[in-house]
């Protein structure tokens, strides 16, 4: 299964429905009567029908397992009459977790190469990694989800990154991560894992030791000012064109003439830092800003 349309765009559009159901919750938290619930049903499945529309048909085959995903925590009713204002108790909860689930649907395919971004990956080097390296994998991809403090399946981050598994790997995969101290593992019918602290500094210091290539830059300077007015541009087309990123950018053009690839790179990437710090981009459209430019992708 492979993402068909822009990552910023599907991002964008999620986000949307996130807020559509922020607002469903909040008009209808008070609810107490048989006719708002009623109307709060209504809205809810209209709701979950267009984002599971979006969602099928944005993906190559459509994903058609989604819809089941989706909607897998809304079992409330224990088979009791339930009085008015406990309906409308459980159909708001049921909200709830699909809203978190959708934002967590988000964290998860962002950190998935083989999904959202295989034309700028090595498929085949990714089916061919040695042990070693699909440990560093597992532990880079779940710094990525560190801060949501969540447990992760080992296998769902392997398959999402094109690596395949035989059967029972991903248990061995964790136990391996486990015993040399770098994650806290709960199995179930999964591994799932979540990085320790020891585990968070190891990639910290890998990434640091990283360095970043910057002579795909172009050497044209009004290539460069052209790539500027396309971010604006995108930017200003997601609604998230805050005067700060346009201020910030306007500075980066003015400096093009006196800056080598190098300078620029740098100039741009702590720009990008100074806007995520500020809130004015997220780490997501920030690195596939610096993508634009370098034709590399950095981890904010």
């Amino acid at each position: 299964m492979v993402l068909k349309v822009k990552w910023i765009d599907f991002k964008s559009q999620i986000d949307k429905y996130i807020i559509e159901g922020e607002v469903l919750l909040e008009k209808y938290k008070s609810s107490r009567s048989e006719e708002e619930f009623t109307e709060l049903k209504d809205a809810k499945q209209s709701w979950e029908n267009t984002v599971i529309s979006f969602v099928k048909k944005s993906f190559e085959p459509e994903h058609i397992n989604f819809a089941y995903e989706f909607k897998a925590q809304k079992g409330y009713n224990l088979g009791m009459k339930l009085g008015i204002d406990q309906k409308i108790k459980n159909t708001i909860q049921a909200l709830k977790d699909e809203i978190n689930g959708l934002d967590y649907y988000l964290k998860i395919l962002f950190i998935s190469d083989a999904i959202v971004r295989p034309d700028e990956i090595d498929l085949n080097e990714r089916e061919n990694l040695d042990t070693e390296d699909i440990l560093d994998l597992i532990l880079s991809k779940l710094y990525d989800l560190y801060k949501d403090g969540k447990y992760h399946s080992i296998k769902w981050i392997l398959e999402g990154n094109g690596v395949k598994l035989n059967h029972g790997e991903d248990w061995d995969y964790g136990r391996m991560l486990e015993n040399r101290g770098l994650i806290d593992s709960m199995n179930g019918r999964e591994v799932n894992a979540k990085l320790k602290l020891e585990g968070k500094y190891a990639i910290e210091q890998s990434r640091k030791a990283q360095v970043t290539d910057y002579t795909k830059i172009s050497s044209s300077d009004e290539e460069l000012k052209a790539l500027i007015e396309g971010v604006l541009k995108e930017v200003e087309k997601l609604g998230i064109g805050q005067q700060i990123i346009f201020d910030e950018f306007d500075e980066l053009r003015d400096d093009i003439p006196k800056l080598s690839k190098k300078s620029f790179g740098q100039l741009l990437k702590s720009k990008l830092g100074d806007l995520i710090a500020a809130k004015a981009l997220d780490k997501t459209l920030a690195s596939e800003i610096f993508k634009q430019f370098t034709d590399q992708i950095l981890p904010f």
